[in-house]
């Protein structure tokens, strides 16, 4: 409890008031596609005038060596030029394909001059996946504070370069750092899962936490639970799908999506939980932005990109909408839930989605608001996708009893 109030404080005191920083951050959920030229192209061309050098930083990876040349060398395809990248000996683990080095021998370098001196005049810099507490646990002192290296990224940062990362990269973007846990232990006592872990990120985005692998690892769940446990320190939480980024500008007032999926924008500043063993939450809202659409960081809003038109009035859907869950049941990405069977129906104002384990489980009730609104379109490679705003979102307790049906 000592901690988790301790890392309330920390977020809180990096709200308002903070200077604004310069550059833009390219936050992607994980999984990027070397062929995503959208993104690598984005990150590229965030680099300011004059200062083309790329520092990769694998700290996070159990295979360093490997993890960042793969890195650099998706950067070349894209336009990079490979004598301006660096890869950082920043790492804590031995990568057991290089036979010769002992990356977790680079643990040490955080206050290295060689290695300070690649960040110099870096104007660009990315983070690898991997385990994120690895980065923070190099990057940040015992004490919690920065590291020397920490430190001249942050001077970069203020001076305008990008910085860019991915699955446990994107992880340590916020104040708070999410560092385990799944939906259903996260809602759920006993033995459904895995609990929601919390601890201090990098803050390089400041007022909004970040989760990475989001659709594809079904984690609604757990980003509401890390919310509600911060206490509306971080009221806004992002999902960033895989292969997909959150390019957020500089300033910090919105963002921009590019990439294959979504980045869900979770709003817990109305939200309450209740105080028992069971989680009830209400007056949660959620909204999704696709690729081109953009996000106000402030409000959670979403603008849609300008190829997607308002479902208002053309609702491509009549149809009731039973409460349903499970495998056999079609359609339960969040895309579909509250796009195609909510705000894309003209005959649905709710739809209710269950999930359990053994005899207990959630409810996810999906309602519309005066402020809901939707839209869809195609981009120009023909891709399909919804932006939606303002959808109210609630998660209740609820008890499962299985029977097999006899036949008569």
């Amino acid at each position: 409890m000592r901690l988790l109030t301790a890392l309330i404080f920390l977020v809180a005191a990096a709200l308002p008031g903070a200077a604004l920083a310069e550059g833009h951050l390219v936050i992607v959920g994980g999984g990027l596609k070397a062929e995503n030229a959208a993104v690598y192209r984005a990150f590229l061309d965030a680099r300011p005038e004059g200062a083309p050098g790329i520092v990769i930083i694998p700290a996070a990876s159990g295979e360093a060596s490997a993890s960042a040349e793969a890195v650099r060398d998706a950067l070349v395809k894209h336009g990079a030029s490979a004598a301006d990248i660096a890869i950082a000996q920043i790492a804590m683990k031995d990568d057991p394909g290089t036979r010769t080095v002992d990356e977790s021998r680079w643990a040490r370098n955080v206050e290295s001059e060689e290695e300070l001196a690649r960040l110099e005049n870096a104007g660009a810099i990315w983070f690898t996946g991997g385990d994120q507490s690895r980065i923070t646990g190099l990057l940040l002192t015992k004490d919690g504070e920065d590291t020397p290296y920490l430190s001249a990224i942050r001077a970069r940062y203020a001076e305008g370069a990008v910085i860019g990362g991915t699955s446990a990269g994107a992880a340590i973007m916020s104040g708070a750092m999410i560092t385990q846990g799944d939906s259903m232990g996260a809602l759920l006592p006993g033995d459904a899962g895995e609990d929601v872990g919390l601890a201090r990120g990098l803050r390089f985005l400041r007022n909004n936490l970040i989760d990475q692998h989001f659709g594809e690892r079904a984690r609604l769940g757990r980003l509401a639970v890390a919310l509600i446990r911060l206490k509306k320190a971080l009221p806004i939480g992002l999902g960033i799908d895989e292969n997909t980024a959150l390019v957020v500008a500089p300033g910090q007032r919105s963002a921009t999506i590019l990439g294959a999926g979504y980045v869900t924008v979770l709003n817990a500043a109305q939200a309450t939980a209740s105080s028992g063993e069971h989680a009830r939450i209400t007056g949660l809202v959620v909204g999704l932005a696709g690729n081109g659409d953009e996000i106000d960081l402030a409000d959670g809003s979403v603008k849609p990109a300008w190829y997607r038109k308002d479902t208002k009035g053309r609702e491509y859907f009549e149809r009731a909408v039973p409460p349903a869950g499970g495998m056999a049941v079609p359609g339960t990405m969040l895309a579909d839930v509250i796009g195609e069977a909510l705000m894309d129906n003209a005959d649905a104002d709710e739809v209710v989605r269950y999930s359990f384990s053994g005899d207990l489980g959630v409810a996810y009730r999906f309602g519309q608001a005066e402020s809901s609104r939707a839209a869809w379109g195609r981009d120009e490679a023909g891709k399909a996708a919804y932006s939606i705003s303002g959808v109210r979102f609630d998660i209740e307790p609820i008890s499962v009893s299985i029977q097999p049906i006899e036949d008569q």
